[in-house]
């Protein structure tokens, strides 16, 4: 996947901004894709500031999809629709 698809997957399906961050800094409470050297840190980053899910992709592609893989887990517990 790339980075416009799944920006547009993310506003179709209404995901929220504090859900996610792609290279843009640590949320907490969020999961976490960031580009480190040559290598896409990916991890899901808890409000102590531990790492969950850790995970490196070698292409920002597997990283995206990681991203979308992890809300996609996430919007199986939310009731609200996606846009149309």
């Amino acid at each position: 996947m790339d980075l416009k698809t799944l920006k547009e997957n993310l506003a179709l399906y209404n995901v929220p901004e504090r859900w996610y961050s792609i290279d843009d800094g640590l949320k907490p409470g969020a999961c976490i894709i960031y580009k480190n050297y040559a290598i896409w840190e990916c991890f899901y980053l808890d409000e102590k500031g531990n790492r969950n899910m850790y995970s490196v992709c070698k292409t920002d592609e597997d990283a995206y999809d990681w991203l979308w893989d992890k809300m996609k887990m996430n919007l199986k517990y939310r009731k609200s629709p996606p846009k149309r």
